[in-house]
């Protein structure tokens, strides 16, 4: 596999020339070497990203699904990646075709992504209020009233903050270099004014900045599993208050689908609709009920 250390370079500066995020781009690097590995395993040659037939993505893909059983969403995940790195290939010259061409990603039934429910939400707030910490506290009170991704988080810089006295938004900078604008509630622009008070004259840009210079997406995800583990909440990610926010608007709100996948910087209205389906919980919930 150490044949192809140069394109997997190649393809790596190329994805995040797109605006791929650092944690988007490892993932699809994984997923890739991963194939390789098992291509070599089963043929006993060296990788050769031109020898790889349709037949060997078809047999991959069932032996996730059969032999690892895999779930459905975690290979659709990896042969997304290896469809990506084989796009870069043709384009390059390197390869005439992909052997993805063609081949169908699984595909399950999902209901809506986890939210956290009203209560959860005011304990993971109490405890940022809490903490003291106010980088934390501005961190996880712009994610829940904004629904940003962590990358986009630490892409803000300080001129993307618009505060008024009675509004605000965040100019952000989303996946493949998309621009959107997300207008900020009281609260998050309150937040927001008391943490510019304590941010200092820093010779950075970037919004957040901590100790140690600029905010990255693990220190995001540092800062909020650290104080949803104070709330006593299990499996809180950046991620998570994201969907809590397209859930709030939806659900809460009432906010037109088309509002939300702008706000979201979602390309399609299918992905946005995924928040109005009902959680497993929720159903069950609603049976006991009877």
């Amino acid at each position: 596999m150490a044949g192809i250390s140069h394109l997997l370079g190649e393809w790596r500066r190329d994805l995040l020339s797109r605006g791929r995020s650092q944690r988007t781009v490892a993932g699809y690097l994984k997923d890739v070497e991963a194939f390789a590995r098992w291509w070599e395993r089963t043929t006993e040659r060296e990788f050769d990203p031109c020898a790889v037939l349709r037949d060997d993505a078809a047999l991959y893909r069932q032996d996730l699904l059969g032999e690892r059983r895999q779930r459905p969403a975690t290979v659709a995940r990896a042969l997304s990646a290896l469809r990506s790195f084989y796009r870069f290939l043709v384009a390059r010259g390197t390869v005439a075709r992909s052997p993805l061409d063609g081949l169908p990603l699984p595909t399950a039934e999902r209901g809506a992504p986890r939210a956290l429910q009203a209560a959860e939400l005011r304990r993971l707030l109490r405890e940022a209020y809490a903490s003291g910490n106010i980088l934390h506290r501005a961190v996880v009170v712009t994610l829940a009233y904004t629904g940003l991704r962590a990358g986009e988080l630490c892409s803000l810089h300080l001129e993307d903050v618009r505060l008024a006295q009675r509004k605000g938004e965040l100019v952000v900078r989303g996946k493949g270099g998309r621009v959107r604008r997300v207008p900020l509630p009281a609260e998050a622009r309150r937040v927001l004014r008391e943490y510019l008070l304590v941010r200092g004259d820093v010779p950075w840009r970037q919004l957040f900045v901590g100790q140690r210079g600029p905010l990255t997406p693990g220190g995001v995800w540092t800062i909020v599993r650290t104080l949803a583990r104070r709330a006593r909440l299990e499996g809180v990610t950046p991620h998570t208050l994201r969907h809590t926010y397209a859930t709030r608007l939806l659900r809460e709100a009432g906010a037109d689908l088309v509002i939300v996948a702008e706000l979201m910087g979602h390309r399609s209205l299918a992905t946005t609709a995924r928040y109005t389906r009902p959680r497993k919980e929720e159903m069950e919930e609603a049976v006991e009920r009877l």
